[in-house]
């Protein structure tokens, strides 16, 4: 071997490949214990990888370039094709030339797409679906400016404070867990995330929510692809456990309302006589309520479920909110309502009598309210109605069984009634 020849054979890259039409067949080097090289021709035939030895560079060359063109030619191990046969071959090695890649990676890779399709659409259907979809490049933007572009869009529409504060809670927290652009959103992320939150299912459940809310915002504003849903087999939490159904008794009621100050006085008792919501009432205006005709108007815009309702006012609840009505406003006033509800509950014990302070219930004062009504009136389709829910939901989720008497003690809950159950201003004496 002489000098140039080693020369020249350094600068081969290995494995050497040799290409006829869309058949590869490769070249290795090796040395043995002495530091002889010898060459190996490789290739795959019949679905099984065969080799063959040369102990020159050039011998091993020819026996490469004769074992692809023989390959190629469709005339290796004994195997001719013919006629039609040869002719689908041909077409296929023409139509694989432009994709760069062998035969069978070519066919392999539309059979894949035709498995997953399923017969729905053809693979250039999808293939023109999705170059339509994605023709613009999406715009490089990072969850937390996605973010802040929200919150100030909640602006913009005047959102209501309340929305504006469960956007900022719940987006600031999730925009601190993924410092990455949008468009790396991923379900799986998602799905391990509300995971492993330290909340309970209803604040889980509202997260959810409120990141549905903002992965939908990203699609409108063209920050991730159209039909994009990363929502997709994320775990969908309950509100509330079945068959949790808490309630008030009246005594219980009686307490609240003598903890109470003037300013979540109104909160209680439209919740616990009229049954609204906790964030329909936040909404409230007093304008919505007429004392005259006694109704409560709930809109369409302040409603859980986005539709208008009217909610009569029983002669209980119209006695507590004339001496509080104004002309306009909002009937609660509170910045934070659940922070004081919680401090009302607390303001309940007296140390002297050995009291022990109520617990705050979560939506008990709306569960009383439903129940004692239906005991009281004995029509659910009724009471759903007024409640702004379905018979079933209201079955389920928050009807407790209680006697008419006790729903009557309930609704005859009344200022200065001494002879049923509250006279307010004695009640506060003995609660301080």
């Amino acid at each position: 071997m002489t000098t140039s020849a080693v020369g020249k054979r350094t600068k081969d890259k290995w494995p050497i490949k040799i290409r006829r039409d869309s058949v590869t067949v490769r070249i290795y080097r090796t040395k043995n214990a002495r530091g002889y090289e010898s060459f190996f021709v490789a290739w795959n035939e019949g679905g099984k990888r065969k080799l063959k030895s040369f102990s020159e560079i050039g011998a091993a060359k020819e026996g490469a370039e004769s074992k692809a063109s023989e390959l190629a030619r469709g005339d290796h191990g004994g195997i001719f094709l013919t006629g039609a046969a040869l002719h689908t071959y041909k077409r296929a090695i023409t139509n694989a030339a432009p994709l760069n890649c062998e035969l069978d990676v070519a066919v392999k890779e539309s059979a894949d797409a035709r498995a997953i399709l399923g017969g729905r659409a053809t693979v250039v259907e999808v293939c023109r679906d999705w170059v339509k979809r994605n023709a613009t490049a999406l715009p490089s933007i990072t969850v937390s400016a996605a973010v802040e572009q929200l919150k100030e869009q909640a602006k913009v529409d005047r959102k209501s404070e309340e929305r504006k504060k469960q956007l900022r809670i719940v987006l600031d927290r999730f925009a601190a867990n993924f410092n990455v652009e949008v468009h790396t959103l991923t379900p799986n992320l998602i799905s391990d995330y509300l995971a492993a939150l330290p909340l309970a299912e209803r604040s889980k459940r509202n997260h959810r929510d409120v990141l549905g809310f903002f992965f939908r915002w990203l699609v409108l504003r063209g920050y991730v692809p159209k039909g994009t849903d990363l929502l997709e087999g994320v775990q969908n939490y309950t509100a509330r456990k079945i068959g949790e159904i808490s309630i008030y008794s009246a005594d219980e009621m009686a307490r609240l309302i003598a903890a109470a100050d003037d300013r979540i006085l109104p909160f209680i008792v439209i919740a616990g006589f009229a049954g609204l919501r906790h964030a329909e009432i936040s909404r409230l205006e007093w304008l919505d309520v007429d004392l005259q005709d006694k109704f409560i108007e709930v809109k369409a815009e302040h409603s859980k479920t986005n539709t208008r309702r009217i909610v009569p006012i029983k002669d209980n609840l119209a006695a507590w909110l004339r001496p509080m009505a104004k002309r306009s406003g909002k009937v609660v006033t509170v910045a934070n309502i659940s922070k004081q509800l919680l401090k009302t509950a607390e303001a309940t014990s007296n140390a002297e009598k050995e009291i022990k302070p109520l617990i705050w219930k979560h939506n008990a004062l709306r569960h009383t309210y439903i129940s004692a009504r239906v005991a009281e009136s004995g029509d659910v389709p009724r009471v759903a109605d007024e409640a702004g829910n379905s018979v079933a939901v209201i079955r389920s989720n928050y009807l407790k069984r209680i006697r008419p008497a006790a729903a009557k003690e309930w609704f005859e809950i009344r200022p200065s009634n001494q002879k049923n159950i509250v006279d307010l201003k004695a009640a506060r004496a003995s609660s301080g």
